[in-house]
C-alpha cells in the first residue's frame, strides 16, 4: 500500500471547494534551478529495462524535467527503440502525437548522456530555450514550513520540481504568483500520525488567490521509512492544486 494513495487534496478559491485524490510515484532527484524546457514523459524502452530511468536522471542533469509517470497536456514524450546491430532510434513528440524530432544514437555506456544532450540541444534551438521559458506563467516559492519529521528544505526542493512539470517557469524575481506552505505532522492514534499541509498562493499584490489543503493519517513507521516518498507525493499533489489556482487568473 502506498503512504499516501488516500492523500486528499482540497483547493479553497473563490469557486468552491473542489475535493479531488491523488496519487503520484516519487522522486529521489529534485532539483531547484528553474528550467526552460517542455518537461518530457520517458516511456519504457523494449529490451532495456533500465534506460528509461536513466534517460530520467540524464535529461535532469540537462536541466529538462522529465518523468517516468504519464505526461498531461504540456509534457512531451520520448521513445526509444534499437535500430539495427548498434543504434537506438529516439522520437520526441508531443502530446497530440506531433513529431518534435527523431535521431538515433549509437549504443553505448554514455548512451542516456549523449541522448539527453541531443535533447536538449533540439528543444533549445538558437535562443536557449529563452522563448519557451518567456511564455510560462512564472512563480515563486517562498516559505515551506514544516511542524514535524520530514525535511522543509526537500519539501520546497520537490515543490519546485513539480511546479516545473506542470508547466510553470519558477523564479525569484518578476513572478505573477507567489506559493508559501505549513506541513504539520500530529500524533495519531493507532500507530499513524496525521499529516495536513497548506498551500496558500497570492498573486504578485500580495492577495490571497487560494489555498490547496493535503491530508491524510499515514502509518508512523512508513513515514518514517519513506519520508523522501513521502515528501515527493506530497509536492506533486500540491503543485496540481496549485496549477488549477494559477490557472484561475492566468
Amino acid at each position: 500500500m502506498r503512504v499516501l494513495a488516500f492523500l486528499s487534496l482540497l483547493l479553497l478559491a473563490a469557486c468552491g471547494n473542489l475535493p479531488r485524490p491523488f496519487q503520484h510515484e516519487g522522486d529521489d532527484a529534485p532539483l531547484s534551478s528553474p528550467r526552460s524546457m517542455q518537461p518530457i514523459s520517458v516511456a519504457d524502452i523494449p529490451g532495456y529495462p533500465n534506460l528509461a530511468k536513466q534517460m530520467v536522471d540524464a535529461l535532469e542533469r540537462e536541466d529538462i524535467a522529465a518523468t517516468l509517470n504519464p505526461g498531461g497536456d504540456n509534457f512531451l514524450t520520448l521513445t526509444g527503440r534499437k535500430e539495427g546491430a548498434n543504434q537506438m532510434h529516439w522520437a520526441v513528440t508531443n502530446a497530440k502525437g506531433g513529431q518534435v524530432g527523431e535521431f538515433t544514437e549509437a549504443l553505448g555506456s554514455d548512451l542516456a548522456m549523449r541522448t539527453a544532450s541531443t535533447i536538449g540541444h533540439l528543444l533549445r534551438g538558437d535562443d536557449l530555450g529563452g522563448a519557451d521559458l518567456a511564455a510560462r506563467t512564472k512563480v515563486a516559492v517562498d516559505k515551506v514550513t514544516v511542524i514535524g519529521s520530514l525535511d522543509a528544505d526537500l519539501l520546497k526542493r520537490a515543490l519546485i520540481q513539480a511546479l516545473e512539470r506542470q508547466g510553470m517557469a519558477v523564479v525569484q524575481d518578476g513572478a505573477v504568483m507567489r506559493v508559501s506552505g505549513t506541513l504539520r505532522i500530529t500524533q495519531g492514534l493507532a500507530g499513524h500520525d496525521l499529516v495536513e499541509v497548506t498551500w496558500v498562493v497570492n498573486d504578485d499584490k500580495g492577495v490571497e488567490v487560494g489555498k490547496v489543503n493535503q491530508g491524510s493519517p499515514i502509518m508512523r513507521d512508513e513515514l518514517l521509512s519513506k519520508a523522501m516518498d513521502t515528501t515527493h507525493q506530497i509536492a506533486e499533489g500540491g503543485a496540481e492544486g496549485i496549477k488549477q489556482l494559477v490557472h484561475t487568473k492566468y
